[in-house]
């Protein structure tokens, strides 16, 4: 079985827009022009947790290769430990630690990672195992895999991700994978050649079932094209786009069950950002059909931020602004990838697993024990919403703390920079 996919150079700058891409945070004209730099409200240069949220940790879960051999590495740090760091260059960063380590020439690469409750869950992939799947899609020899794996973290001596009862209908390379209404949904990344392409799982049943393809996997649609994802889950919703096509909707509370075109989002265009995104509520008090939503402009080292807006069949976003992100350490490189995480109440994070510093002072590309600095740029905000049509300058209060560096060092005799593909607090 074999993906659809386009030409080579296609493909290949597919790649580099979903996985390859540089943030680039040097002081430079057309950052300075893209970014608006706003007066804060100063709060504290620490960021104050409450009992629960200090309690809690973030994990980063990675692929390490080793040829055509992988190692799903689980590693972790206590809130409460990272966010009262003043960690903020290599000499001092915080260590992560390793939780879970599975590996085995039988495993496959390119998966999807997502949480389910207190799970965190592994699906999908193929072999043979190249990092972030380039090549190996186009193998004709290309093996698909069904088999879903998981970490339960309530309990902190368990450290076995044991492979699931439930499989998957079909194969899904590097599925994007969301909790919604207590079921797993599982969206592959790109096209195979059978569908599903998006299945359900449901924890009752223990069982997977097949959904409606979206339009861009379907062959007759004027979608039919692959791009990067970007996508906001909100409530029962999930919202899906591409470069190349507009946003699309999908309620899993909808008794149709099928995906919707979203005209009033955007203009009829995608989403203005890259990848995933952070949709959190706003104050009490307020209608829950509003929301507040954070994400990553690519190319520019900014934080943008939106409002959503959820009525049904009039949703849409209107943009607060984009804010400067904190300059991160030169010496550490630059962001390879952005994800945002959830910390509590009006707190978030943003979180980039991997910091790719310049070729000539890289490790070589040869089997070994490397080191992977990752940093957290925690945040609070307030947004008074009755401002935000007379006075959208002034009506979003965000606080950035101080960025925290994180490191960790690869298992033995693996490939430098492993690829990330799940960042969860739990």
């Amino acid at each position: 079985m074999s993906p659809k996919n386009g030409g080579d150079g296609e493909e290949e700058r597919h790649h580099r827009q979903r996985h390859g891409r540089v943030h680039r945070h040097k002081s430079d004209k057309h950052r300075r022009d893209a970014c608006v730099t706003r007066k804060k409200k100063k709060i504290s240069l620490e960021l104050e947790l409450e009992e629960e949220e200090a309690s809690k940790s973030l994990y980063i879960c990675y692929l390490e290769y080793r040829r055509n051999w992988v190692a799903y590495v689980i590693r972790s740090i206590k809130l409460g430990d990272l966010l009262s760091s003043s960690s903020s260059s290599s000499d001092d960063a915080l260590q992560l630690r390793q939780v879970a380590y599975k590996a085995g020439d039988d495993l496959p690469g390119s998966v999807g990672c997502g949480v389910m409750g207190s799970q965190i869950v592994f699906s999908g992939g193929l072999k043979p195992c190249i990092p972030y799947g380039l090549g190996a899609i186009k193998n004709e020899s290309a093996v698909w895999h069904t088999d879903v794996y998981a970490l339960e973290t309530s309990d902190p001596d368990n450290n076995i991700i044991r492979k699931m009862d439930g499989s998957l209908q079909q194969g899904k390379f590097s599925p994007l994978m969301v909790e919604l209404g207590g079921k797993l949904y599982a969206l592959s990344y790109r096209l195979v050649a059978d569908p599903p392409s998006f299945e359900v799982f449901d924890p009752k049943m223990g069982t997977w079932s097949s959904l409606p393809q979206p339009p861009f996997f379907q062959p007759r649609s004027i979608y039919y094209q692959h791009a990067p994802f970007s996508y906001a889950i909100a409530g029962t919703k999930m919202f899906v786009s591409h470069e190349n096509c507009p946003v699309f909707c999908f309620d899993v509370a909808h008794p149709n069950r099928e995906w919707r075109l979203v005209p009033t989002m955007c203009g009829g265009g995608p989403f203005p950002f890259a990848h995933k995104s952070l949709v959190l509520d706003l104050p009490e008090g307020h209608h829950d059909k509003t929301k507040i939503l954070f994400a990553y402009t690519h190319d520019r080292w900014c934080l943008g931020v939106y409002l959503l807006s959820l009525y049904e069949n009039q949703e849409s976003i209107t943009r607060i602004g984009d804010l400067e992100l904190p300059m991160l350490p030169h010496e550490l490189g630059v962001a390879k990838g952005c994800d945002f995480v959830h910390i509590g109440g009006h707190k978030a994070c943003l979180v980039v697993p991997e910091l790719e510093v310049p070729y000539k002072q890289g490790p070589k590309y040869e089997l070994g024990t490397h080191k992977t600095w990752g940093v957290a740029i925690a945040f609070q905000f307030h947004l008074d919403i009755a401002k935000v049509d007379k006075d959208k300058n002034n009506c979003l209060k965000l606080q950035f703390m101080p960025p925290c560096i994180f490191q960790c060092h690869t298992t033995p005799s693996t490939l430098p920079c492993p690829e990330t593909v799940g960042c969860f607090v739990l």
